[in-house]
Formats: C-alpha cells, sequence, structure tokens
C-alpha cells in the first residue's frame, strides 16, 4: 500500500510516483496524472502491480504508465476524460481494462493484447 510520501504532486498533477509498488491507491485531489514522451509519472516502475485512480482525475498523460510490466489491474473512474499516447504501453500483464465510455482513448494507449472493455 502507498502513503503520501511515495507521490510527488505540484498543483494537482501527479509528477512523479516514488514508492516501492505493488497495490497502489493514488491520492483523491490528484486532477491528472503526468505524461510525457520522455515517461510519464508511473513509467518504468515494473514492481507495480496494481493501481486505482481517484474520481479526481480528469486526464491521463502519455506513456503514463508505460513499461509497468506487473502491471494486472487499473481501475479508471467516470471522471477521466482522456487516456494519452502509450499511457499503459508496454504493460504486458494488463489482459483488460474497463473504461468509461465517455473517455477519448489515443489509438495506442493500451496494448493491442489488452481487451478495452466501455462502460
Amino acid at each position: 500500500m502507498s502513503n503520501m510520501k511515495d507521490f510527488e504532486i505540484q498543483d494537482g498533477v501527479l509528477v512523479k510516483y516514488n514508492g516501492k509498488g505493488g497495490d497502489v491507491v493514488i491520492p483523491e485531489g490528484v486532477t491528472s496524472i503526468k505524461g510525457s514522451l520522455l515517461g510519464g509519472a508511473f513509467s518504468g516502475c515494473t514492481s507495480l502491480t496494481n493501481v486505482t485512480i481517484p474520481s479526481s482525475v480528469t486526464s491521463i498523460g502519455d506513456m503514463a504508465f508505460h513499461g509497468c510490466k506487473s502491471l494486472t489491474s487499473v481501475t479508471i473512474p467516470e471522471g477521466v476524460t482522456s487516456i494519452g499516447r502509450g499511457a499503459f504501453g508496454n504493460c504486458t500483464s494488463l489482459t483488460s481494462v474497463t473504461v468509461p465510455k465517455n473517455v477519448e482513448i489515443a489509438d495506442d494507449a493500451f496494448p493491442k493484447s489488452t481487451e478495452v472493455i466501455r462502460k
């Protein structure tokens, strides 16, 4: 389980996760998860297995979780409106994810092997 010192948050943006991985619950009040083509907040966190995103988050940036090879489960809440390019790219253990119908998803946001279920 994570605690506040595991997160670098600036003006509501989760800039970087510094924890050990496992099951992570992003703190309520975070409005977006930083992304960048150079890597996002969780990029390369190979020990991350599960992430719960709070309802306060509206966007998941490019490459935000790229390379989280152990990630098997992610909860995407109704408040999210966009998921960026490669956001979950190379998350090879993520076999399916449920995404609210209103979310704009970049074409390559998830690995091709991941089943994206719209609800």
